[in-house]
C-alpha cells in the first residue's frame, strides 16, 4: 500500500537517489498485520523510485548503514541514500547486509532479515510511545 494507512508510521527522512535529494520522498515503518503487512518493514516512497525495481519483483541486494542512516546500492547500480539517525540502531554505519527490496508502486520497500528485523520493530515501539504522547 503507497501512502499513509493506519500501521505505518511515518519518518522524517531525507531519502536521495543517485545523489540528487527527492523532494516530497516519504518513509514508513509498515507494521506487521497492517495494511496487508506480513512483516514489519520499510516503505521509501517517490515516484522516482517507481523504476529501480518494478511492482512486485523482489530481489536480494546489499544496504550499507552509513553515517546517518542506511545506503541502498540496486543491481542496475543506482544508490539510494535514506539519512535518519535511528536506522544506525538497525544497521551500524559501516556494517552491511544483504536483505530483500522490492518495487512497489512509487517506490521501494526493504524486509530486514530476523537480526535487524527485531531492532527496527524496536523503533516501531519508540514511535508509538511518542505519538501516544
Amino acid at each position: 500500500m503507497t501512502g499513509p494507512a493506519e500501521g505505518k508510521l511515518s519518518l522524517d527522512a531525507h531519502v536521495y537517489l543517485n545523489e540528487e535529494e527527492l523532494d516530497n520522498a516519504h518513509m514508513y515503518v509498515h507494521l506487521k498485520g497492517y495494511a496487508r503487512a506480513t512483516v514489519t518493514h520499510l516503505d521509501i516512497e517517490h515516484p522516482s523510485l517507481f523504476d529501480l525495481i518494478p511492482p512486485k519483483v523482489r530481489t536480494f541486494i546489499w544496504i550499507v548503514g552509513i553515517e546517518d542512516g542506511i545506503l541502498i546500492r540496486t543491481e542496475k547500480g543506482d544508490t539510494v541514500k535514506v539519512s535518519y539517525p535511528l536506522l544506525n540502531t538497525v544497521l551500524p554505519q559501516g556494517e552491511k547486509t544483504k536483505t530483500c527490496v522490492g518495487g512497489k508502486l512509487n517506490g521501494l520497500f526493504i524486509g530486514f532479515r530476523k537480526r535487524e528485523l527485531s531492532k527496527l520493530e524496536a523503533i516501531a515501539e519508540t514511535l508509538l510511545f511518542e505519538q501516544q504522547k
